[in-house]
């Protein structure tokens, strides 16, 4: 038995292990963000006599169109050169381009000249922004869909400046928002960056996440249905199994012939304290140790994951209260009040962004006391199983759109095998607070 399952783990770390190196080797090389400011990881051009990597501006138009403004520092003998002989900078500006840019194919009237001792080269892109719900705007010309392309920035600094009198509404990835201006100064560029911008005010930022939903929503939602479903099921079945299987042993029953499982012998009011107390001791040590581990005050994964022991502590507390009135209904009633607890914890605390990941995460193991409470009365709580089933989908779906293939899906199940194991050691305990709820 132990040859077994050392085999399979080492099958599994072998297949995780070839999906990374294929992805990693199938994927295209990066696109540069600026097309010269060079040299990036794939492409060695650069202006000759650059002294360093340059700058990009990106500015955006009433019309959805856009300039692109590139500064780059040369030498003085380059700059000498370039000051005199205009086809020597329009020559060196040629040379430079990179090959794969992230405006390639679609640049327009490029003007390069000469300040001071900085190359500017000047160059249009169209319709790099569309409307969106009311008076929204989306920039959407870096969000590359379910497509392999990604992009490294090859800048010193990268800015997107929005139409003035404009506000940028959401929150962009890895980016420093400053009213108009989304800036990146690291290596980091996410795939799917959108950027979304009005007159600004709490209704036009929920205008901008809404023409985001809508422009990726039905693909990511397809999509993630299609790779989530696989691992689904099996969370669906672990479902079943939790929610039967926890209040005891199995034992054979002779007399019937047949295999059944004994009720819950659990202390009620020992298991109630129970869970408030591992609630506690999570909401507490994580963020302290996120704390110590971070030097911040309040990280934002270790709030993430504190949230969540605040609501299983609220969720025990609250079924130690209210649970005995209650049926499978209002069980879940008090998963969802306690879940939204746990997420608006996160956003005050952390970043709103995340209150979506701690609600799914935390209501699908809430759910645990219903499904548990429902399975002792003899019922069969489809509909439950299938709101925790959800959860992958729902999860990737979130993400945004995800390329449809067997090594994604494969790489789905591996990433969320310890999501199994919390589901397993948190919801264990909630699954036979219900049964226990059902028998009082």
């Amino acid at each position: 038995m132990r040859t077994t399952r050392l085999v399979f783990a080492l099958c599994c770390c072998a297949a995780l292990g070839v999906a990374g190196v294929t992805a990693v080797a199938g994927a295209p090389p990066p696109m540069q963000l600026c097309g010269v400011c060079g040299p990036g990881v794939a492409n060695d051009a650069e202006i000759t006599g650059a002294t360093g990597q340059g700058t990009l501006d990106i500015y955006v138009d009433e019309a959805g169109d856009s300039r692109w403004h590139a500064r780059v520092p040369v030498n003085e003998s380059a700059a000498e050169r370039y000051r005199t002989n205009e086809t020597a900078l329009e020559a060196a500006v040629d040379d430079a381009w990179a090959w794969s840019h992230a405006a390639e194919g679609d640049v327009r009237a490029v003007e390069p000249t000469l300040e001071g001792d900085t190359v500017v080269v000047n160059y249009t892109v169209a319709d790099v922004a569309k409307r969106g719900v009311g008076d929204t705007w989306l920039l959407d010309y870096f969000m590359t869909g379910t497509s392999t392309a990604r992009y490294e920035v090859v800048a010193e600094r990268v800015t997107i400046h929005t139409p003035d009198g404009t506000t940028i509404t959401n929150r962009v990835s890895d980016a420093d928002v400053d009213g108009n201006a989304a800036t990146w100064t690291g290596d980091e560029f996410d795939d799917q960056t959108s950027v979304t911008y009005g007159s600004g005010g709490v209704l036009d930022i929920a205008r901008g996440y809404a023409t985001i939903g809508l422009e990726v929503g039905p693909t990511a939602l397809v999509n993630g249905v299609a790779v989530g479903f696989v691992p689904g099921v099996l969370i669906g079945l672990l479902g079943v199994v939790i929610g039967r299987g926890t209040a005891g042993r199995a034992a054979y029953d002779a007399t019937a012939g047949r295999l059944g499982l004994q009720r819950p012998t659990v202390d009620g009011v020992t298991l109630d304290r129970l869970i408030v107390a591992v609630g506690i001791v999570g909401a507490v040590g994580l963020l302290v140790f996120g704390a110590v581990t971070t030097s911040r005050t309040f990280p934002p994964g270790a709030v993430a994951l504190s949230s969540l022991g605040v609501g299983y502590a609220l969720l025990g507390a609250l079924t130690s209260r209210f649970g005995a009135r209650f049926e499978t209904r209002g069980l879940v009633g008090l998963a969802l009040l306690a879940t939204i607890t746990a997420a608006g914890y996160t956003g005050l605390f952390a970043a709103a962004v995340l209150s979506p990941w701690v609600f799914l995460f935390g209501f699908a193991t809430a759910l645990f006391v219903p499904i548990g409470y429902a399975f002792e009365r003899g019922r069969r709580p489809v509909a439950l199983l299938a709101a925790v089933a959800i959860l992958p989908s729902t999860v990737l779906a979130l993400g945004g759109p995800v390329r449809v293939n067997v090594m994604t899906g494969v790489i789905v199940i591996l990433v969320l095998f310890p999501w199994f194991v919390v589901l397993a050691l948190f919801g264990s305990p909630l699954a036979v607070l219900g049964r226990r709820l059902a028998t009082t």
